[in-house]
This record gives C-alpha cells, sequence and structure tokens, in this order.
C-alpha cells in the first residue's frame, strides 16, 4: 500500500530498487553452511553404512535411499551391519563393533541442528561434522580393508 503523506522536499531518493532483499551478516551465511556441512556428513555416513552391508550381502538386501518412505534408520543399518559383519565372519569384527557402537550416537549428533544450544555455537557444529566425517572414514576404511583382504585370498 502506497503512503499518501507528502514527501519532504529533497528526501526522494531517484533509482531505487524497488525489491526487497534479505541482507545475512557473514556468520549467519556460516551457520547456514555448517548446518548444511551436518547434514551432508550426516548423509554420506548414512551411504557409506548402507554401501557397507550391501558388499556384506551381495547386494541381497534392497535398501530405500535415506529419507525416503521405507527408509532405514541409521542405528537400524548399524544393527543390520553387525549382524552381516558375524554372519560373514568379518575378519576386523572387534574393530567394526566398536565403530558401530560410536556410530549410534550420529543420529543425535545431526540432531544437534535443530538445537539452540548447538545450533547458534558455529564451534559445536564443526566439531559434529568433524566426528560425523571422523565415522565416515571409519567405516570406508573397514570395508576397502574388508575388500582388499578378500581379493587378496582369491
Amino acid at each position: 500500500m502506497r503512503s499518501t503523506l507528502p514527501i519532504p522536499a529533497g528526501r526522494l531518493a531517484k533509482g531505487l530498487s524497488s525489491s526487497i532483499v534479505a541482507v545475512k551478516s557473514a556468520s549467519e551465511r556460516g551457520r547456514a553452511e555448517l548446518i548444511r556441512d551436518v547434514v551432508d556428513a550426516y548423509r554420506r555416513l548414512y551411504g557409506s553404512v548402507q554401501r557397507f552391508v550391501t558388499m556384506l550381502t551381495d547386494d541381497r538386501l534392497n535398501f530405500a535411499s535415506v529419507g525416503t518412505s521405507g527408509s532405514h534408520s541409521l542405528n537400524q543399518l548399524l544393527s543390520i551391519l553387525a549382524e552381516e559383519a558375524r554372519a560373514a565372519a568379518f575378519v576386523r569384527l572387534r574393530e567394526l563393533k566398536a565403530a558401530i557402537e560410536e556410530a549410534r550416537s550420529a543420529e543425535q549428533l545431526r540432531d544437534a541442528i535443530f538445537s539452540d544450544a548447538y545450533s547458534n555455537d558455529l564451534a559445536a557444529l564443526r566439531k559434529v561434522v568433524a566426528e560425523l566425517e571422523r565415522l565416515d572414514a571409519a567405516f570406508i576404511g573397514l570395508c576397502v580393508g574388508h575388500v582388499l583382504d578378500r581379493h587378496s585370498q582369491i
């Protein structure tokens, strides 16, 4: 709605843009990027665990993508991974079990983005990203090690 008040002389700006643009501070951009990094790190971890299970089961199980209808929670996938690794006589089972126990907190780590205390603390978000990436690297290392062991026996 347009104002009907008279415009004081000398106060009319010429050539102003008529669009409204949200201005975000650098800290808000950094926070948004870190929240995205948490979500991305969680998805990578989920995908690594899912591929690990698929590899151990020779693709017997069909998995829906994370976040889709019918997808397993990460904790469900971790339980399936533990069962399948035991059944496959996984050589580094003790290490895998330790990684699985550590990864059980990943959903809580991911959910930190919904917490006022964490989502506004950039250092805490960086720690969450680093922990999720560390867990992902542990599963990738165990999976690759298993594949290399299997191929060396052939």
